[in-house]
This record gives structure tokens, C-alpha cells and sequence, in this order.
């Protein structure tokens, strides 16, 4: 496993069969997984699985404008489905089935952060999510996008999907410095 720190994200060199490739920010990538996705979108078919409620068909729409005026190709070639619950997304990626083209996780672990499902629940859920993202990852590139728990005892979920991702990237955010304005 290899870990990138960087401002800016250009995952499409690396995205290839048989990678899985974890993308780590505050944010779990919203803007970067937008543009990912129109990207794809312009190239060919694309599974997009939404754990957080993170996917912005117009947001894509928009990148899509930018860069072709036929868009509605570009938008039926992507394939969308949401998850609510961490059962859910269990249930999601196993019916998913194993097509030859991207697959997009947003925000993973979103509703595996619920402190309404056991530690041990999750842990046994986050398992059988794996084992089937790693069926996925046989047929084409998987990209998860992940944000970080709201409590430190849910870590231990995160280094899970982290040790198994081929790549994890790490977004660096941007350190504002204080400015003390000019009074005159």
C-alpha cells in the first residue's frame, strides 16, 4: 500500500483493473469525486455507489458542460445507487454486479459511523463489504472515498478499508494563516 499526500488529486493515470484506491479528506473528496466522475462519464460507463450522500449529478453536469455539448451521452453512462445504512451498503455492493468498467464508493464509511450499530456489527459489516468490493476490483478500478469518524473508537474502520486499498491518497487541506486586516 502506498500513501500520497497531495493538494491536488489526478487519479486517472493510476486508475487501473485490479486497484483499489482510497481517497481520504475531510470532506470524503465531494468536489474531487464530482470531477472524477465526469471524467469517467466522458470515457465510458460508471458505477457510482453513495454511502454519505455525497453524489451531485448537477455538480457533474456542470463539469460535463465544460468539457462536451452532448451531455446526456455522457450522463446515461453513469449508474447511481444510494445507500442509507451501513445494512444497506452490505446489501448494495453485493448486488453489484462485477461490470468491466470504474466503480466509485462515495463516502464509504458514512453509515458505518452510525453509534446506533455496534462496534462489533459494523466490524462484521465492513468485512463482508470488503470482501466484495475485492470482487470488484478483479473486474475493474474501484475508487472509496473516506472521511474521518466523529468518534476516535470508530478509527479502527478506517485502517481496515486503508490496508486493504492498493493506494491511499491523503487530501492535504490547505492551513489558513490568521491576516490582521489593515486598519488604514
Amino acid at each position: 500500500m502506498r500513501y500520497l499526500y497531495s493538494h491536488r488529486m489526478d487519479i486517472l493515470p493510476v486508475l487501473k483493473t485490479g486497484k483499489l484506491i482510497a481517497i481520504y479528506t475531510l470532506d470524503a473528496a465531494r468536489t474531487e469525486s464530482m470531477t472524477l466522475i465526469a471524467e469517467l462519464g466522458l470515457r465510458g460507463a460508471v458505477t457510482i455507489l453513495d454511502g454519505g450522500n455525497r453524489y451531485r449529478p448537477y455538480q457533474v453536469a456542470t463539469f460535463l458542460r465544460r468539457k462536451t455539448v452532448d451531455i446526456s451521452s455522457a450522463a446515461n453512462r453513469l449508474f447511481s445507487r444510494r445507500a442509507f445504512t451501513c445494512y444497506e451498503m452490505n446489501t448494495l455492493l453485493g448486488s453489484t454486479p462485477s461490470l468491466k468498467q470504474p466503480c466509485l464508493i462515495l463516502d464509504l464509511l458514512n453509515t458505518f459511523y452510525d453509534d446506533h450499530v455496534s462496534m462489533h456489527e459494523a466490524d462484521r459489516l465492513l468485512k463482508s463489504c470488503l470482501s466484495q468490493i475485492q470482487r470488484l476490483v478483479l473486474s475493474a478500478p474501484v475508487v472509496v472515498t473516506l472521511a474521518p469518524p466523529l468518534a476516535e473508537e470508530r478509527d479502527f474502520l478506517l485502517d481496515q478499508v486503508c490496508r486493504q486499498a492498493d493506494e491511499v491518497i491523503i487530501k492535504e487541506v490547505a492551513v489558513c494563516q490568521p491576516i490582521q486586516p489593515s486598519l488604514f
